[in-house]
């Protein structure tokens, strides 16, 4: 059922939160509707699908300054810290589409806490709207006072002169410069301590849907993910191409997590500290078909419709291979990794002839 409308456990109403558009994608693109071919002897092949829903933190604090010189350029200075998740460029952008200048000519400060401003930290896929909203109104402030310079040198509504000219015609020289501060929190209500419940818990909701498709080797335990499909709601994407690969990077790091990564501790030790012991995915593990999309969607309280991308994606793809390797060979793992000895081994519990180990 579409939980739009409807209270969460928080108490809040949910808004804004595709839940049923993304399941119903994944559902699509799964061929759901289909038979599957159910494999042979040894090989037997299931599929499953998840959907998830996280509230993101609040309430936090973004500040970002926009400032123009008298030579026209623009310098963004934000606390957001791009790790290769492309934030530098959604943020570019939004300064763009205020100012109505090309992205790709504003200049953005390397974080310094010296010298920008403050931000509660880059996590959480808060940032894009947290700190997008704090950049949309430093630009606002910078435009607008753009305009009221214009208006104080007799410029007519509307004038299009070149920023260096209006600064001249202003200071008699290139000099001078325009600064537009952002500063976005946004509303909290706390939880009643009676009932702990509240009306706005967090300012949106981030929703997810995976679909996979495996095939388990019964003798082996070993699991082939042969489809694997994720579906997110992103509100409007502001770079739809990062947003894609945002998607990607988030599966390929659960898809780890879930078949492979595990820490072994002996007497307080981590024993696998490296990459030559600890198992992560290789090319030859990311699924043969694996398809990632963002369904249409408009965040009302988002900078430009949007809001964050960053974890959505990890969220279903575990329970969505542990349904498939259920709906597969009829065992149910809820501990990760779900690989190939896990997999064996509740193959063999369940036929009665648990492993020595375990009797």
């Amino acid at each position: 059922m579409e939980p739009e409308g409807r209270p969460h456990a928080t108490g809040q109403i949910i808004e804004n939160a595709k839940h049923e558009a993304a399941l119903e994608r994944v559902a699509e693109r799964l061929n759901w509707s289909k038979p599957l071919d159910r494999g042979t002897g040894t090989l037997r092949r299931g599929r499953g699908v998840a959907v998830a829903i996280k509230a993101v933190i609040s309430p936090t604090t973004s500040v970002a300054n926009v400032n123009i010189a008298a030579d026209g350029s623009t310098t963004l200075l934000c606390g957001t810290v791009d790790m290769g998740q492309g934030s530098d460029t959604a943020m570019a952008q939004i300064v763009g589409e205020v100012l109505d200048i090309p992205a790709e000519s504003v200049r953005v400060v390397p974080r310094d806490t010296d010298v920008t401003p403050y931000d509660m930290g880059t996590l959480g896929s808060r940032s894009l709207f947290h700190m997008g909203h704090a950049v949309q109104r430093a630009a606002e402030e910078a435009r607008d006072k753009i305009k009221a310079l214009a208006r104080e040198v007799g410029e007519p509504e509307g004038s299009n002169i070149p920023l260096p000219e209006l600064f001249k015609k202003r200071y008699g020289m290139q000099a001078g410069n325009i600064v537009g501060t952002g500063i976005y929190k946004p509303d909290y209500v706390p939880p009643d301590p009676a009932t702990g419940l509240t009306p706005n818990a967090t300012p949106f909701w981030m929703c997810a849907a995976s679909g996979a498709e495996v095939e388990v080797d019964t003798e082996t335990g070993h699991v082939r993910i042969a489809r694997l499909i994720t579906a997110v709601d992103c509100g409007r994407p502001v770079n739809p191409k990062i947003v894609e690969t945002q998607i990607s990077g988030a599966v390929l790091m659960q898809l780890g997590f879930t078949m492979f990564e595990k820490m072994h501790i002996d007497a307080g030790q981590v024993t696998n500290a490296s990459l030559a012991d600890y198992k992560i995915p290789a090319i030859l593990d990311v699924p043969q078909v694996m398809e990632n999309e963002a369904v249409e969607s408009y965040l009302s309280s988002g900078p430009f419709g949007a809001k964050g991308v960053g974890e959505t994606a990890t969220f279903c793809v575990s329970p969505a291979i542990g349904n498939a390797i259920e709906d597969a060979c009829g065992v149910r793992l809820t501990e990760l990794p779900l690989n190939a000895e896990a997999v064996f081994r509740a193959l063999r519990a369940k036929a009665a002839n648990p492993l020595g180990d375990e009797q």
